[in-house]
């Protein structure tokens, strides 16, 4: 079977969990998952040609953890665990696409993988936002593999402070919206990211947004969280579209 590989900037065991039972949902059985933290000190990230090794693809997830910016000082806890990872997925994401190994950059790993191509990532207040948005395929986007069948506007679920501020040298800009200027990119014919969370459906997310507080009091839910049936078949669309078929 068609072998994946997640690569997690979660801290909580539940958030890991969590996160791992999302993409396997997602991929509807497309694939078979592996996880590997970015915050272990012990494996080899120098070494992403042994590690990357037998797999068909590589995603890198979100994390509500870390930010490469997230309005905090230079010398946050936070901001400085988010350089170094970045520095460790620098290797893996620079060989992945050196061999056209199809990879998959969500929220978090959408802003690693722009700032690594100059895309610049901050905390823009006028794109910061949780809920369920708009996002819009451009001209780009319709004629997309990926996108084949979407319709031109699609819902989907969105939970971060930080964007993509300018458009990363080499990227192809295939979604935005009023509220992301950079919803979706692509990088030359297999790595795709997107700031948004194709892996989260509407309930689970109504969940976590109980669970955190974050729900404004006197705002109902529904009124910020939708359903997302395009957004939600994006991952396993890329394993099926995108990832080369294993033979079994």
């Amino acid at each position: 079977m068609t072998r994946i590989l997640l690569v997690q900037s979660r801290q909580t065991p539940e958030t890991v969990q969590r996160e791992q039972e999302n993409f396997r949902r997602a991929v509807m059985g497309r694939a078979e998952l592996e996880f590997l933290s970015a915050l272990d000190e012990r494996l080899a990230w120098t070494m992403p040609d042994e590690v990357l090794s037998g797999y068909d693809g590589v995603i890198f997830g979100g994390s509500a953890d870390f930010d490469l910016h997230g309005g905090r000082g230079e010398k946050d806890p936070a901001r400085i665990m988010a350089a170094i990872i970045l520095s460790r997925a620098r290797l893996f994401i620079a060989y992945s696409f050196a061999q056209n190994l199809p990879v998959l950059g969500i929220c978090f790993g959408h802003q690693i993988i722009a700032q690594m191509h100059g895309g610049e990532v901050e905390s823009d207040a006028a794109q910061k936002k949780v809920g369920s948005y708009e996002a819009h395929l451009t001209t780009n986007g319709e004629r997309d593999a990926l996108f084949q069948g979407f319709p031109k506007n699609f819902v989907a679920q969105y939970w971060h402070k930080d964007s993509v501020t300018a458009l990363p040298a080499g990227a192809v800009l295939l979604a935005q919206g009023p509220e992301c200027k950079f919803s979706a990119l692509r990088y030359g014919e297999k790595a795709y990211t997107f700031q948004f969370h194709p892996e989260v459906r509407h309930s689970d997310f109504a969940v976590r947004l109980k669970e955190s507080g974050y729900l404004p009091e006197g705002i109902e839910l529904t009124s910020i969280v939708r359903e997302s049936p395009e957004a939600s078949k994006i991952i396993s669309l890329w394993v099926e579209r995108i990832v080369p078929s294993r033979q079994t």
